[in-house]
């Protein structure tokens, strides 16, 4: 399954899964930490400089992960895990 066509990414609406992809775009070929940085760049988009509700955050999480090589995707995923996300 694409993660663009999960519902939790669907439900956050056009202007936001354009920001979206486009840190997902931006993250591609990126070492971890530029890509944190993107995250956090987008995520104050995505948040119109509030916090983000934790289905937006796990929206947002999925995105980036999306734009990783498989085994750190895996990485990612276990990550959030212990982090309860």
């Amino acid at each position: 399954m694409n993660v663009w066509d999960t519902p939790e990414v669907q439900a956050l609406g056009e202007a936001r899964l354009k920001l979206m992809r486009e840190a997902a775009e931006k993250c591609k070929g990126k070492t971890g930490m530029e890509r944190l940085d993107i995250f956090l760049e987008y995520g104050e988009k995505l948040s119109e400089g509030g916090q983000l509700p934790p289905e937006e955050q796990k929206a947002l999480l999925a995105a980036v992960a999306a734009s990783l090589p498989k085994e750190e995707q895996a990485q990612l995923a276990q990550i959030m895990a212990m982090l309860g996300l």
